[in-house]
């Protein structure tokens, strides 16, 4: 059984995640109807930099936001953004296989995200991309005992129990902390680390850029998010997954298009 605490605007407790429940987890969860979408993937991702297992080289001094439709200026901004997969030691299995994915779609460990949004509109890429995509995401629910209705005590048969509706209110309190101006300077990260983290959790439910405001653009993971580049990635797995040349169904993911963008070079 979880353990849950009273969240109060005056209580520095504010600043302190509910629980210890993973990034794509509380993706998965709280923000996306406990689906898993590429979102989980991305977030992975973001993970991965911050533990700097993928090292992400960016070329870019302003700050850089996307529109709602994808243009040529958007694709020379994703060319400076390098992402180089660097890492050691050991990684949970979903992270091996996210990083395993990016090698395999951009056939190299060092890429720029406009090679990589580009190579997304190759069908054949985008087959095997979903094939690495649904190995992914069986990996993270075998992590997470998580199989799209059930996790823990807070999820079952794919609602909330009693728990878990507690649990939800502690993360939108969390999350309404994240981009709160006055909760933000009176209960600041207190470390680049912890800044990181309240970025990727930002992510999560997609606030990055409101948080990013209140916040030190002081890391990798800051720095990434500060040129869109969470968003980017988003886009980039979402066109891949619209040009499978065949859907499959009942596997549990959710291969609904967020962000109807066209990557120009399609082929």
């Amino acid at each position: 059984m979880l353990g849950f605490r009273s969240k109060n605007a005056d209580d520095e407790k504010i600043k302190n995640p509910p629980s210890d429940d993973s990034y794509p987890i509380i993706n998965a969860l709280f923000a996306n109807n406990n689906e898993i979408s590429v979102n989980v993937l991305s977030i992975t991702i973001l993970d991965l930099i911050s533990q700097n297992q993928i090292k992400s080289e960016i070329e870019l001094n302003e700050s850089y936001s996307v529109g709602k439709k994808l243009t040529q200026e958007d694709m020379e901004v994703m060319k400076n953004i390098t992402l180089r997969i660097a890492n050691k030691g050991e990684l949970k299995t979903s992270e091996t296989l996210a990083i395993k994915l990016l090698k395999t779609m951009n056939k190299n460990k060092k890429f720029n995200l406009k090679q990589m949004a580009k190579q997304s509109n190759n069908t054949s890429i985008a087959n095997k991309f979903e094939k690495d995509f649904l190995d992914f995401a069986k990996a993270f629910k075998n992590e997470n005992g998580f199989d799209g209705k059930n996790y823990k005590d807070i999820l079952e048969n794919g609602k909330f129990t009693g728990s878990g509706k507690e649990l939800k209110k502690e993360w939108a309190n969390f999350r309404d902390y994240l981009k709160s101006g006055d909760l933000t300077g009176k209960y600041p990260p207190e470390s680049v680390e912890e800044n990181s983290s309240q970025l990727i959790y930002a992510a999560c439910f997609g606030i990055e850029k409101d948080a990013l405001d209140l916040r030190e653009n002081n890391t990798a993971v800051t720095v990434f998010i500060d040129k869109d580049g969470y968003k980017l990635l988003n886009i980039i797995f979402n066109n891949a997954l619209s040009n499978v040349s065949k859907k499959r169904k009942g596997d549990g993911i959710f291969y609904g298009v967020n962000d109807k963008y066209t990557i120009p070079g399609g082929g």
